[in-house]
């Protein structure tokens, strides 16, 4: 397994990174008759696999420029026994100007994992229209994380608005320790629900602007800024940490004050987290 996460990683970043070294005189150079026309990673994997049986040498990814500006499409080129050179598309696109690596259905995320990567910050985050967001909030979840993350969270609970919410703060490592990063999440579930240990991900409606930094003594691992979401996340390859040691800054831009008040008091009673306060937005540190 910890093989299998550290091949997808390392794939999503080479896809990412390649085309910043990849011109289109170079790409044009590249160009092939045998090509897997499906977009779809799944197809372009399994073309790949079958190729095997026939070798594959001097394998390259390379970024081709698509029809929309700025825009390219992430290429494996790979040369087999036989001497034939082969391309197959694997449903990944690069954004030139952002640096953003994504997926044909742009919020279903690379490979449809849910998430994205920049190849310029070189961090990974969820789309907000993840898959993961059909499966909503348990406790569970963080009781079989150890598997394969080490993290510490904090959640706050409150009522608003007939709904009890509860947004939750994580650090840590992940992905068997080769990521580092942080979450924030907002989820909510009807009123009176004090013995479902089930929530719900917070809608659409219910977004609000969210920003993310996560660093130590020694590095800034990531800084995004506040966007509309209701799961902000950031992710970076780096040497696990002991999560304690990580700060992680966070604002919450909440739709009024009443909304807004009903957090603040959560937050007070918690030990750990230093706030501050501008109109509706709540700047966290912790």
């Amino acid at each position: 397994m910890k093989k299998l996460i550290s091949f997808l990683v390392c794939t999503v970043m080479l896809l990412g990174t390649a085309g910043l070294a990849v011109n289109a005189e170079q790409v044009s150079a590249q160009a092939s008759s045998q090509q897997d026309e499906s977009g779809s990673f799944l197809k372009g994997f399994m073309s790949m696999l079958d190729y095997l049986k026939y070798g594959i040498n001097d394998t390259e990814i390379f970024i081709r420029e698509a029809d929309e500006e700025n825009i390219g499409e992430c290429i494996v080129s790979f040369t087999q026994n036989d001497g034939n050179q082969t391309e197959v598309t694997i449903g990944a696109f690069f954004n030139s100007e952002t640096g953003e690596v994504f997926g044909k259905d742009y919020e279903k995320g690379v490979f449809y994992t849910g998430f994205r990567y920049n190849a310029y910050t070189k961090v990974y985050y969820a789309t907000n229209d993840c898959w993961q967001r059909n499966f909503g909030y348990t406790p569970i979840y963080d009781l079989i994380a150890p598997i394969a993350f080490d993290y510490v969270t904090e959640r706050i609970y409150f009522d608003y608005g007939g709904k009890e919410w509860m947004i939750q703060l994580w650090k840590g490592n992940y992905a068997f320790d080769y990521l580092v990063g942080g979450e924030v999440g907002v989820y909510n579930r009807a009123a009176n629900s004090r013995f479902d240990r089930f929530y719900y991900c917070a809608q659409d409606d219910e977004r609000m602007p969210i920003s993310i930094k996560v660093y130590d003594s020694d590095r800034v691992y990531f800084d995004r800024e506040a966007y509309l979401t209701w799961w902000a996340t950031g992710f970076i390859i780096a040497d696990a940490v002991e999560p304690d040691s990580l700060t992680m800054e966070t604002s919450v831009c909440f739709p009024d004050e009443e909304m807004c008040s009903a957090f603040l008091e959560a937050v007070q009673a918690i030990d750990g987290i230093e706030y501050t306060l501008k109109a509706t937005t709540v700047y966290l540190v912790w």
